[in-house]
């Protein structure tokens, strides 16, 4: 059964159809993830395609929109496990910190994420975001004492240049010269007034993430179903945290009740309702059925769509540009994040093929010596 789960090169066709279902679902999955961005500000913004003039709520209503689509995760989730059958095993699973604590983390992480993406670009929010994975090496490092290899070292250096690159503070024509060091944050712009606060929550979104990586580290022995139960919950929790958080505190002195000034067109609520359902129940019921079909190497890997997709509403839609630097950044924290991934990928494959050829080969002389035993 390990040969079949590895192996979709094999000869088992029931195994091809199962992973060609988990890559179709996977990227189906990662494609919702990376619309956020388009029906956050959909959902928002006074001119969708013009952040300069404002929202039409607080600029903490991306956290509140977050918690809208939490919580349609966990109705699916909820109706998913009565469909089933699985009320009973839901009732049995014991919830325990690591699996209340992983749901926590997302909400607030999405949370968060939702919110950068309405005060900073796109590409700085997805940016930020996909530096989770990174954290999750860290604290399974420093808490699990799980060993790192020369290659995660590199990667983690990878990655941290990608965001010096990204957010501007190094790369070509930085710091008056061709080459060189700039530690002024720009933050703010003229379409983007609260750009550093959303460069800091999208720094957020990323630690969440991470932590959110590492707590469903534990318990893998749960059933996924009654686990996305409980998960969803604690994140509508998580989300609703952050939303109570910066409406009772504001980004600036004056704005407390930001949160809570919403004066939506019907046009935003269709923009919300599509961000609840399509990167809600849709992108993850999707990737509930892809876990089920695919290998958690090509899992991981494939989640990482969801930026070359993000980037390109950001452009294509939003017309926001991208230097040099911008697409370095993006390259080397994508490049640094998913590389491990992929080199164990292909390393288990070409093991996996391995043993595959020398299984062939041993049944070919099996056969060739039932023949000759055969012969007169």
């Amino acid at each position: 059964m390990a040969q079949e789960i590895i192996t979709p090169q094999g000869e088992d066709g029931g195994f091809k159809a199962s992973y060609n279902k988990g890559l179709i679902f996977m990227i189906i999955s990662a494609t919702g993830m990376g619309l956020v961005p388009l029906f956050s500000r959909w959902a928002t913004r006074t001119d969708m395609f013009n952040g300069a003039l404002g929202l039409n709520a607080g600029d903490s209503i991306g956290a509140l929109m977050a918690c809208g689509r939490m919580g349609m995760g966990l109705l699916f989730f909820l109706v998913l496990t009565l469909a089933t059958g699985k009320l009973p095993v839901l009732k049995k699973l014991k919830l325990t910190p690591a699996i209340a604590l992983g749901g926590l983390m997302i909400g607030m992480s999405l949370a968060c994420y939702v919110t950068s993406t309405l005060l900073t670009t796109v590409s700085n929010a997805v940016m930020f975001i996909y530096t989770g994975p990174v954290i999750c090496v860290l604290c399974a490092r420093i808490f699990r004492k799980e060993p790192m290899s020369k290659l995660q070292v590199v990667c983690l250096f990878i990655v941290f240049t990608g965001m010096l690159f990204g957010e501007g503070l190094l790369g070509f024509g930085v710091g008056g010269g061709a080459f060189g060091f700039d530690f002024n944050l720009e933050t703010s712009t003229p379409e983007f007034p609260l750009k550093g606060v959303g460069d800091i929550f999208g720094l957020l979104s990323g630690l969440f993430y991470g932590l959110s990586m590492f707590f469903n580290g534990y318990r893998k022995d749960a059933d996924t179903t009654a686990r996305g139960v409980w998960n969803f919950l604690f994140a509508v929790i998580g989300a609703g945290s952050v939303t109570i958080i910066l409406n009772a505190l504001g980004a600036n002195p004056g704005m407390e009740n930001w949160a809570l000034s919403i004066h939506f067109t019907p046009f935003n609520w269709i923009g919300a309702v599509l961000l609840w359902i399509i990167c809600g129940p849709i992108a993850l019921g999707c990737l509930l059925v892809a876990g089920r079909n695919l290998p958690a190497m090509d899992y991981g890997t494939i989640a990482y769509w969801e930026v070359p997709v993000a980037i390109f509403i950001g452009i294509a839609i939003f017309a926001e540009p991208m230097s040099i630097n911008s697409w370095l950044g993006v390259i080397l924290i994508c490049g640094g994040g998913a590389f491990p991934t992929v080199k164990a990928m292909l390393a288990g494959r070409g093991k996996a093929a391995a043993s595959e050829k020398t299984l062939e080969s041993a049944q070919a002389e099996g056969e060739a010596e039932v023949a000759t035993q055969d012969l007169p």
